[in-house]
């Protein structure tokens, strides 16, 4: 008697397996951005702990190994994926004032920051949460440092400020003014009843008193005359 054939077909009531997805010919570079793009995913609809490594590997189509290879487990991928919008945003940020753009005054820069935002509401309250568990250290954004310092020389030279300005605190104040927006909304529309312009009403305050840390285009025009005419 024939030994029986066993059948290739799927039991009925059972589905097949997902096929999972491959790196296929991926480099380096495409491995790490699919990586980074899953966990990003992740992170937004299931919030930093509500996912683990095998998870990210079926949605990006890698193995295990490899996100440990790339990243050194979940908190090095955490750290990374929450660093770069930050690091994306301020290679925005030093474009824009490349361009000079940022010479008409602090408008351009504001409304680049709270694009950002838009773009990402969710990355704020993220940012927050890796600060305040102590997973953003300093060291995470160690690689953002040289372009800071380019952005501040940049800012120097766009706003002119006077000698007893601080770029940095400046900086420091558009920064923060725009994330702290964001991340306490909630508490401004329980503390001030705030109706759908409250925005543009911050925003143009904001505007303001970014504004008062410049020198004015008319006084700089009169400065250059005067050196001129000495000459």
């Amino acid at each position: 008697m024939a030994p029986r054939r066993r059948s290739s077909a799927t039991p009925r009531g059972k589905s097949s397996p997902a096929p999972r997805r491959t790196t296929g010919h991926r480099n380096r570079a495409e491995t790490i951005a699919a990586i980074l793009a899953a966990a990003t995913d992740l992170i937004a609809r299931k919030g930093p702990d509500g996912f683990g490594l095998a998870e990210l590997g079926a949605e990006a189509g890698v193995s295990f190994g490899l996100i440990h290879r790339y990243f050194g487990g979940k908190t090095g991928l955490l750290k990374e994926a929450l660093r770069q919008p930050f690091t994306r945003q301020l290679a925005r940020v030093l474009a824009l004032y490349e361009r000079g753009e940022a010479r008409r005054g602090p408008g351009p820069l504001l409304a680049s920051l709270f694009e950002a935002q838009r773009r990402n509401p969710r990355y704020v309250r993220l940012l927050a949460w890796g600060l305040l568990t102590g997973l953003l250290t300093a060291d995470v954004f160690a690689a953002d440092r040289a372009p800071i310092q380019r952005l501040l020389a940049l800012h120097r030279e766009a706003a002119r400020p006077p000698r007893s300005v601080d770029t940095r605190a400046v900086s420091a104040l558009a920064l923060t003014a725009t994330l702290g927006f964001a991340l306490f909304q909630p508490l401004l529309q329980a503390l001030f009843d705030v109706d759908d312009d409250f925005e543009t009403v911050y925003r143009r305050h904001v505007v303001r008193a970014l504004g008062a840390f410049r020198t004015p285009a008319s006084r700089r025009v009169r400065v250059r005359r005067a050196v001129v005419v000495r000459r």
